[in-house]
């Protein structure tokens, strides 16, 4: 017998409880891969899995290169700038620079210029944040499904840095292969709102410090770069092996095969990582279900490593499934992160200052919900978010044109998902990308609870509807896609970064 279809909501976790997990998560602050915050949340995780009746818990640990900021885990003052003898208040550390002092003069190197030796050797380069404003027009053309409510989005904008992430990575390696001193990524916006800001999270040990600054710090460094006046940066972190862990939770069902929900448990924000609460309450949720209701196991996947993506744990857990699904017990996998986050915009700052600062609307984040080549799991989808009325969802095959001659056909999910669709597993996976993902200044304000929790009915209705199809008809078109890779056809697959930078 397959799950109840939709589920009870009056039986699911309450918004209390859900904000409570939310609190304790982020409550721990700065949560990098393998640091002590990180690992005590791990530890929590772990016990409270272990208290839901008929769950069996268990964890899988490996190394990695971990990178620390100091003191205290703070990356707001784990950097320290001078130009021209006057301190320079920054908004932290660039995560994973290198932990040293550099001088040389500074130097403005404007967005779209190449880092070489000619411009930026013994210097320290002054670069602004990237920016990648996406028209919502690009994502409406993509979906096959979205809430009424996106209709309001046609002809503006999304604006938000989930794009930088690359770009700043290429930037850290192009100002190490220069023989740049170091290098300053400056905001558009007041130092106040990104203090503490954490990206790339590549998990690359870059050979140049680097840091973060607000837009009037931005103004005044451009200046001095103009007179090419001396600088001096400075970051403090600690690095070294640490081992980390993947924490797998079972929960039998009447057949061995599984379906599989996954979240991240690396994080620094209260939207990074809400999924954890999701998970917990699913657990609880289906744990109370009668066992011979639960026609599949159902496993949740707390993955590690995400903020450290040369080794991340969701990837290695992903290629397993890979193996795993020829023999039969896989059916598909889901994605969650970044739940119940309410819109933030940049706008004109309100004493008229150079830059701008961010608001909220009042309006929930735009929620990105992919789903790859099964029409079984993308009915699930659309019928659950207008069963649940959620609001700015796009239900999307991913993110690009679809290339006909690779596997598959498109491969960016934007987030996690992306490492199981690779993998051709049927997946369906939740995004957000807010500008409070990577700015923690935000705090609690930057989720709405009751959002959060019937984002997470969804997804629990999504698993009670699959539980109820035959595995392969959930896997539609990933059949054709795993058969067509095994026949020689060139196979898609997401660039693992170097874990440290080379020379």
């Amino acid at each position: 017998m397959p799950l109840p279809h939709p589920i009870d909501e009056s039986r699911f976790a309450a918004e209390d409880t859900l904000r409570e997990w939310c609190a304790r998560i982020a409550g721990e602050g700065y949560r990098g891969t393998g640091t002590a915050g990180h690992e005590r949340v791990i530890r929590w995780v772990e016990d409270e899995l272990a208290a839901i009746p008929g769950v069996e818990v268990c964890s899988e640990a490996f190394e990695i290169r971990r990178w620390q900021p100091e003191p205290d885990g703070d990356l707001e003052r784990a950097a320290e700038l001078r130009a021209d003898g006057s301190a320079i208040a920054v908004a932290g550390a660039v995560p994973y620079s290198a932990p040293t002092t550099a001088l040389g003069p500074l130097v403005h190197v404007p967005s779209g210029a190449p880092i070489t030796a000619a411009v930026a050797a013994g210097r320290v380069v002054l670069r602004d944040f990237p920016s990648f404003p996406l028209p919502y027009d690009a994502l409406l053309g993509l979906a096959f499904d979205r809430s009424p409510d996106t209709g309001e989005l046609a002809g503006r904008v999304w604006d938000r840095p989930g794009l930088a992430d690359g770009v700043l990575h290429d930037d850290l390696l192009a100002g190490g292969a220069a023989g740049a001193a170091g290098v300053v990524f400056a905001f558009d916006l007041p130092r106040e709102q990104i203090a503490g800001y954490f990206e790339p999270h590549k998990g690359t040990h870059y050979r140049v410090p680097a840091a973060f600054v607000g837009v009037d710090e931005r103004e005044q460094l451009r200046r001095l770069a103009a007179a090419g006046a001396p600088a001096e940066l400075t970051v403090r972190a600690a690095v070294g092996p640490v081992e980390t862990r993947n924490v797998h939770a079972m929960l039998p069902g009447q057949t061995a095969e599984r379906i599989v929900l996954v979240t991240h448990t690396d994080g620094n924000t209260w939207v990074q990582e809400d999924g954890i609460a999701a998970l917990l309450a699913l657990a609880h949720h289906l744990a109370a279900v009668p066992a011979e209701q639960r026609h599949r196991t159902i496993e949740l996947a707390f993955t590690t490593a995400h903020l450290h993506i040369a080794r991340e744990g969701a990837a290695r857990y992903a290629a397993r499934l890979d193996e795993d699904y020829d023999r039969g017990d896989v059916v598909c996998a889901f994605p969650i992160e970044h739940l119940g986050a309410r819109e933030l915009v940049p706008t004109e700052r309100d004493d008229g200052s150079p830059g701008r600062q961010l608001v909220f609307t009042g309006e929930a984040e735009p929620l990105l919900w992919c789903v790859g080549p099964s029409e079984a799991m993308r009915r699930a989808v659309t019928e659950a978010v207008a069963r649940r009325s959620l609001e700015r969802v796009l239900v999307l095959p991913g993110f690009g044109a679809p290339a006909e001659d690779r596997v598959p056909s498109i491969l960016s999910f934007g987030g996690l998902g992306t490492l199981f669709h690779m993998h051709l597993i049927p997946t369906a996976s939740i995004l957000t990308g807010p500008w409070s993902l990577w700015a923690p200044s935000f705090g609690g304000d930057a989720i709405d609870v009751a959002l959060l929790r019937r984002q997470a009915l969804a997804a629990a209705d999504v698993v009670a509807a699959l539980d109820a199809l035959p595995r392969d008809e959930i896997a539609g078109g990933y059949l054709a896609e795993r058969s067509a890779r095994a026949a020689g056809v060139e196979w898609q697959v997401d660039e693992v970064p170097p874990e440290i930078a080379p020379t």
